[in-house]
């Protein structure tokens, strides 16, 4: 009959240094242990967001308007979105107008998508495991000590 060895048989005289946490996880290199992630899509809609925004500011300091108002919410301020058909006041030029106009509409066009998504590699925990934390995971797994959820 075979039974099992007991426990430290073939650990003889052998000394263990315990594990530490950052042994068996570290932090996750795709939300850099945030836990959640930006969306694509708003980056790329914050990016051109930038460069209209420059670009508005530029026209307005070229047209001698204060460049610190602020880049949204300019065509109210000036009323460039009347009705439909409607062009801007006389005294507006058309970079400043145009600009604005860009500005609002890329406002206008938000992706539909939430901002931050959670992170899909380490589920939100902003950690994932090691080789030897996966190692663990499976000979707990084995005894029955924890059970996997997929």
């Amino acid at each position: 009959m075979n039974d099992p060895a007991p426990p430290g048989d073939g650990d003889a005289g052998l000394q263990h240094e315990p594990l530490a946490i950052e042994d068996l996880e570290q932090t996750c290199l795709t939300c850099q242990g945030q836990g959640t992630r930006v969306d694509p899509a708003w980056q790329v809609w914050r990016e051109r967001l930038r460069e209209l925004a420059d670009a508005a500011r530029e026209a307005r300091e070229a047209a001698g308007l204060p460049p610190e108002t602020p880049a949204t919410g300019m065509g109210v301020v000036i009323d460039i979105h009347g009705g439909a058909g409607q062009s801007p006041p006389v005294d507006v030029p058309s970079a400043v107008a145009d600009a604005e106009r860009a500005l609002d509409d890329h406002m206008d066009a938000r992706p539909l998508a939430y901002e931050q998504r959670r992170c899909a590699l380490c589920r939100g925990n902003g950690v994932v495991l090691t080789d030897l934390g996966v190692e663990l995971v499976a000979l707990l797994e084995r005894h029955g000590f924890v059970r996997s959820f997929g």
